[in-house]
């Protein structure tokens, strides 16, 4: 089958990376791009584009990826919810909308090219695009922050200078008024972008290759059917840490018996595409007040050391602390989880069983009494942000619709269950200080009123869930190992690059939602650079080759085709 369109440039994934990629490559006028997303239009489900609507945009099946882990033998055998966000916007349109960069030593691990002083120009162009800011304070806030301080935390009223540790304040936050601004809204919603086209609710089979491991173009199959599409210059990978090296090993780019075992033919033995899986897992301890919190955002942050044992840079932060106002999100988080946490994976699969499930949920919240409980309740949300644990993604089918395997390999080095532990004892400690006595602080959770940490250790093995931070399949670096180069070019391949939270060697301490858009945004300028020092009998010669071509529509970016 013949292409039936070619395009200099294709993204693939319309996320927090993929948006910024396709958009900065298309007003570069350096080539026709395609920008391809599985999911629906943003326009389709008006939650995610409203920074009130992220509650509902979570429990909307629309908009997420519904999978559920490998067993996880050091979490008591528990299979975990990990899912991610679709349609444009990614999982960036349904998160809580919290812009931070990291922590300066976080890129200290990163290859050189990709430390601090090299990424912030990216991250302050990012900035001014996105608009972002802090929330304005609450009593609630005003409390967590007091009560930090009493603790042993500093206030910081801006957390985005790099150095974390120790320190608690208000994130900036991506929106404006009732507007979420995320790498969609901003960098095409808002723009008229010529030279781009985009579609939606197409899902890539896999990509296709020449002789010479040259991505020639794609398989891609809509509601219509399946089609191929071709690439004349060079393939963007942007569709996250889970479907990314998905793809690839799809395409017979990967582990040689995943593509043996699954009868694909290989394209190049890249053993360490779908290692080094991080995330970043959590607990929330939970308390009862006196008073109603008056906060609906996830806006309060606070960082420190807890394992001093960790091979980590002095004053490098190891955990995140996060406020949390229950009656904010509570029911539609538990339509989301609670169908996890009480089915089994074949169970979990049968859509009646999860709706049944969520039915009850909200008919719980229609008990008067239930609400007036959950009114008042609020928690300490302790994640673990720098963990030695390594999982893995791997094939668990030959079929693009099924989920790949995903083993995030929680607790498997046993420091980080000692980090998590210290985290618990100083969430209780700062839920025991003046602040929060004056508020109101009954223990609910087990872990909130014992300081055995043999209890809490089995405690946080029942109550632990993913952050939805995943990073490092594809890991960039410049060892032979590493998949991918500092240029965020897959090694084995000849024109394909990775721009997600895929390439992160090491996962910054913080959310990844302001790193996955930075490494967009320097994707764009590696091409762009290469793209410009071609020389101009080269050039010349592709624009004889693309006047070969039928003529690409182009269409307004707010749009899909």
């Amino acid at each position: 089958m013949q292409p039936t369109e070619q395009y200099d440039y294709i993204v693939v994934g319309g996320g927090s990376a993929g948006c910024i990629v396709a958009a900065r490559l298309a007003e570069a006028n350096i080539g026709s791009v395609l920008l391809l997303e599985a999911g629906d239009p943003a326009e389709h489900n008006p939650e995610t584009l409203s920074a009130d609507g992220f509650v509902q945009a979570f429990a909307n099946d629309n908009v997420m990826v519904d999978r559920m882990s490998a067993q996880q033998p050091r979490c008591n055998n528990r299979y975990l919810y990990v899912g991610t966000g679709t349609g444009m916007g990614g999982s960036g349109a349904v998160n809580g909308m919290v812009y931070t960069r990291g922590d300066k030593r976080d890129f200290d691990q990163w290859p050189k090219g990709w430390r601090w002083k090299d990424v912030t120009p990216a991250f302050e162009r990012i900035e001014e695009i996105l608009r972002v800011k802090p929330r304005n304070g609450s009593a609630f806030t005003i409390t967590c922050v007091d009560a930090s301080v009493q603790a042993g935390l500093t206030r910081k009223d801006l957390l985005n200078d790099g150095d974390l540790c120790g320190h608690i304040g208000y994130q900036l936050m991506n929106y404006d008024g009732n507007k979420r601004r995320n790498s969609y809204v901003s960098f095409l919603q808002d723009r008229h972008v010529p030279n781009l086209k985009i579609i939606t609710n197409t899902r890539v089979q896999r990509i296709l290759f020449d002789d010479q491991q040259k991505a020639v173009g794609l398989d891609i199959k809509s509601p219509s059917g399946i089609r191929k599409v071709g690439i004349t210059h060079e393939l963007i990978l942007c569709a996250g840490a889970l479907e990314t090296p998905k793809l690839l090993m799809l395409s017979g780019v990967g582990p040689k018996n995943q593509a043996l075992h699954f009868n694909i033919p290989l394209v190049a033995d890249v053993p360490s595409i779908g290692r080094n899986l991080q995330d970043h897992p959590n607990v929330c301890v939970f308390y009862r007040g006196r008073r109603v919190p008056d906060s609906f955002y996830p806006q309060v942050y606070g960082f420190d050391r807890m394992n001093p044992q960790l091979p980590l840079a002095e004053k490098q932060a190891d955990t995140c602390f996060v406020f949390y106002s229950a009656a904010a999100s509570i029911q539609q988080s538990m339509q989301r989880m609670l169908p996890a946490i009480l089915l089994k994976p074949g169970q979990y699969e049968k859509r009646g069983l999860r709706n049944a499930i969520k039915q009850l949920v909200n008919a719980l919240f229609l008990v008067p009494f239930t609400k007036m409980f959950v009114a008042k309740v609020y928690g300490i949300v302790v994640i673990l942000g720098k963990p030695l644990s390594r999982g893995e993604v791997t094939l668990a089918s030959r079929d693009p619709a099924e989920p790949a395997r995903v083993n995030p390999g929680y607790f498997l080095n046993s420091a980080d269950m000692d980090t998590m532990v210290e985290g618990v004892l100083r969430a209780q400690k700062i839920a025991r200080q003046g602040a929060f006595v004056r508020w109101g602080n009954t223990a609910l959770s087990k872990a909130a009123r014992s300081e055995d940490r043999k209890v809490i250790k089995q405690w946080i093995k029942g109550a632990v869930m993913t952050t939805f931070h995943f990073a490092g399949t594809c890991r960039m670096g410049t060892q032979p190992a590493d998949p991918v180069d500092t240029q965020l070019r897959v090694k084995a391949l000849n024109n394909v690059r990775v721009a997600d939270a895929s390439v992160m060697p090491e996962i910054p301490v913080s959310a990844l939602n302001a790193p996955s858009m930075m490494i967009g945004w320097r994707a764009a300028d590696f091409i762009i650079a290469e793209r410009s020092q071609a020389s101009s009998p080269a050039r010349e010669a592709e624009k004889k080759d693309a006047n070969k071509i039928a003529p690409i529509k182009t269409s307004n970016a707010a749009q899909s085709a």
